[in-house]
């Protein structure tokens, strides 16, 4: 398993987050953290979030992505025919991608909408 960690900095703070990748046939990769500004990269592989008050960049065509949590605010690259998860409450989700994607949104009050 490989694992990164990525530093991210705010005026009061610094946060790490540890992003794992794991390896074989179909590697996820997985952002977790809480408060964090960072960025990521999926490589065309499926993608996850699991925290609550970040904004995050995942760039590389995630044939999937998936959120539990609340109050992220998410740019995503996802691949043609890709999907995405939504599970918490408060979440902004915008995706750009080559083609159309699958939402599926279970709690309140969140968006997930194409970037223009």
């Amino acid at each position: 398993m490989h694992s990164i960690v990525i530093a991210t900095a705010t005026a009061a703070a610094s946060a790490s987050v540890s992003v794992s990748a794991a390896q074989g046939a179909d590697p996820a990769v997985n952002f977790a953290g809480s408060n964090a500004r960072f960025a990521g990269d999926c490589h065309g592989q499926d993608a996850s979030l699991a925290g609550s008050g970040n904004t995050v960049t995942i760039h590389g065509a995630c044939r999937a992505f998936q959120i539990a949590g609340g109050d992220n605010r998410v740019l995503v690259d996802m691949a043609g025919n890709g999907t995405i998860k939504v599970y918490g409450d408060n979440n902004q989700v915008s995706w750009t991608s080559s083609g159309d994607v699958q939402v599926t949104t279970v709690g309140q009050n969140n968006t997930v909408t194409r970037a223009r």
